[in-house]
């Protein structure tokens, strides 16, 4: 048996917006130890919603 212990970022959205990086969004992102989270930024649920609107 292999036991293996990984440390990670968890990232949580506040209340009404979601996270994002530019191209994923969500409201909770997980993210390897080493990652750079400065890169992902809170915006509203309505601006989320704009942007998914624009896609379709």
């Amino acid at each position: 048996m292999k036991k293996e212990t990984i440390k990670q970022i968890i990232l949580t959205a506040d209340e009404g917006m979601y996270l994002t990086n530019g191209d994923t969004y969500g409201k909770t992102v997980v993210l390897p130890e080493d990652a750079d989270q400065s890169i992902w930024y809170e915006i509203s649920e309505a601006e989320y919603n704009e942007i998914q609107e624009a896609v379709t």
